[in-house]
């Protein structure tokens, strides 16, 4: 396998720890584990294959389910690419979204699949119907690929949606990958999740992004039928069970999902009014509030230079829409804090006039 560079990975390190205003990371601040608690006795025994049998109790009480659909990963990016993995050979054809997130495209073009695109139109919102994904489904296809929330544009998809795309997969018998990693920061609008809608629908998620805990790499699939069976297998041959000391901490996380959706839905909250008031006083941007903390405003220059301006000028962090296939866009997060945004936003109104 011949993997692409992951243009926007290489971005962010280059960022954290010297930027001054990071508003484009998708993730919510990070917390601490002293403001976590109950970890006094945390151990470091080997991990559970497929994750504590705890933790994915807790992930089907709040996600619907039974605990043995869960299957626990390092991470919703290994959870993402043990699905490719395992159901994927060579000459497969994959439809994935675009504006696209570059791994859903890059892995399984890598593994020698066929990639087409289901563009989400910019008039719509960027948000997807089932006809237009009717229309867009190409003979003999394998996997269809969708993130929702959407990465990068935060559009979600409505109930009709969800329905009818998990019944046009067992129509046509291809299997739906759906990365739900951002859903639970649409507050007020939650889409609800494709999970468990039939055999061909698998699921992916993690806490990284609402938890602001990616450093514990914890994420799982939720799959049931051939295709557990065969995304189980190609994690043996990756991690094949967490680290023991994140499963613990994890479960800590889950159980305090409401102190961490108060905190959540302030910052979004403050974010959504800052970015309101800078479109509205910025030149050529074109703003859409989303459901939840990423927008994805547009501009009338490329953003590939305005980023690399920003970052070497300006201490701050921007991801272009180049790198999501869409130039002349970019990715902004609302959750970041005030002093973030506001700061960050000055340096993108300064170098855009």
């Amino acid at each position: 396998m011949q993997f692409e560079p992951f243009d926007l990975l290489w971005r962010v390190p280059e960022a954290h720890g010297r930027v001054r205003y990071d508003i484009s990371s998708s993730d919510m601040p990070a917390q601490r584990l002293s403001d976590v608690g109950g970890l006094e006795d945390l151990g470091l025994e080997g991990g559970t294959l497929g994750g504590s049998r705890e933790l994915r109790d807790l992930l089907a009480g709040r996600f619907g389910g039974r605990p043995d659909d869960y299957i626990v990963t390092c991470g919703a990016s290994e959870a993402n690419f043990a699905v490719y993995a395992g159901l994927l050979s060579p000459g497969d054809r994959v439809l994935v979204e675009r504006p696209v997130y570059q791994p859903l495209e890059a892995i399984p073009r890598a593994m020698g699949a066929q990639v087409d695109h289901l563009v989400r139109p910019e008039s719509e919102d960027f948000r997807l119907a089932t006809d237009l994904v009717r229309e867009a489904l190409p003979d003999g296809l394998r996997l269809l690929t969708l993130t929702n929330l959407h990465n990068p544009t935060g559009a979600a998809l409505d109930a009709s949606t969800v329905q009818g795309i998990a019944d046009l997969a067992a129509e046509r018998g291809f299997y739906v990958l759906v990365d739900e990693v951002f859903r639970e920061l649409a507050f007020g609008r939650e889409p609800p999740t494709m999970g468990g809608r039939n055999e061909y629908v698998i699921v992916t998620s993690g806490v990284g992004k609402f938890y602001g805990a990616g450093g514990l790499r914890i994420g799982w699939v939720r799959a049931t039928g051939e295709a557990r069976r065969r995304v189980r297998a190609a994690l043996d041959y990756m991690s094949a069970n967490p680290p023991t000391p994140s499963d613990r901490i994890a479960r800590v996380l889950l159980r305090q999902k409401e102190k961490t959706a108060l905190r959540n839905r302030k910052l979004i909250e403050e974010g959504r009014k800052i970015a309101r008031e800078w479109a509205e006083t910025a030149r050529a941007v074109r703003y859409i509030e989303p459901v939840g903390h990423l927008s994805f405003p547009s501009i009338e220059t490329d953003t590939l230079p305005l980023a690399d301006r920003l970052l070497n000028e300006h201490s701050t962090f921007l991801a272009p829409g180049e790198c999501f296939g869409l130039p002349r866009h970019f990715r902004l997060n609302l959750g970041r804090g005030p002093e973030q945004l506001e700061g960050g936003l000055r340096a993108v109104s300064r170098v855009l006039r």
